[in-house]
């Protein structure tokens, strides 16, 4: 890291939204530091292989040597293995909550389904973040094994995408990790919040609204 050219450090500038969009993503599981460095490793192994007159952006280029290197070390650093056990409770969670909904005809809480199950919830709550954890390391790595260093437009847009979800507050970014991340419906989102579901449901709305005009203009 210490024998990095001019050309080296510009590149870096150009994709620190990059690296920082994947570093603050996983920061709660792995050291900041640690995977920032992993970041830039991507993008000086795509420095010194990219050539002007690639038919893309060095930032399209870049993004899938960053986010390899970054999933190389997380996978590395972390036993990423759920086991069977584990994968049993939530499907008995996801099944359960589809039980209770049927029998009271509406969406049960987060409460209600550990109740149900006799289990406790904290511990369901760490099933869930370990299960979206793994899930969110696989979704990334289909990524990286999907996009091409040409497909400049679905990458952009992406980065774009989990950028404007990085800027907002904690509360707001609870609310879509919850939601959107983690599959818990409106009722179990507040509960965890300790919001109402009617305040969940216009939080919700007026997030996505924001996101979607920002991006549109």
């Amino acid at each position: 890291m210490n024998n990095m050219n001019l050309e080296e450090l510009k590149r870096i500038k150009e994709c620190e939204g990059i690296v920082y969009k994947f570093v603050n993503k996983y920061k709660n599981y792995c050291n900041f530091e640690d995977l920032y460095q992993a970041g830039l490793i991507g993008v000086i192994k795509a420095s010194r292989k990219y050539k002007n007159n690639e038919n893309c952006k060095f930032t399209s280029y870049a993004f899938k040597y960053i986010l390899g290197e970054i999933i190389d070390y997380l996978r590395k650093d972390r036993n990423i293995i759920v086991s069977d056990e584990i994968y049993d409770l939530y499907k008995k969670y996801t099944k359960t909550k589809d039980l209770l909904y049927l029998k009271n005809e509406k969406e049960p809480s987060f409460d209600e389904v550990c109740s149900f199950m006799e289990i406790d919830k904290q511990y369901m709550l760490n099933i869930i973040e370990s299960i979206s954890f793994a899930k969110s390391i696989d979704d990334d790595e289909k990524l990286y094994n999907e996009y091409g260093y040409d497909d400049t437009n679905n990458i952009d847009d992406k980065i774009l995408l989990n950028n404007e979800l990085e800027l907002l507050n904690d509360n707001d970014r609870n609310l879509i990790n919850y939601r959107y991340y983690q599959g818990f419906s409106q009722m179990e989102t507040a509960e965890l919040l300790g919001l109402s579901q009617a305040k969940v449901s216009r939080q919700e709305k007026l997030i996505l609204n924001r996101i979607r005009d920002k991006i549109s203009t």
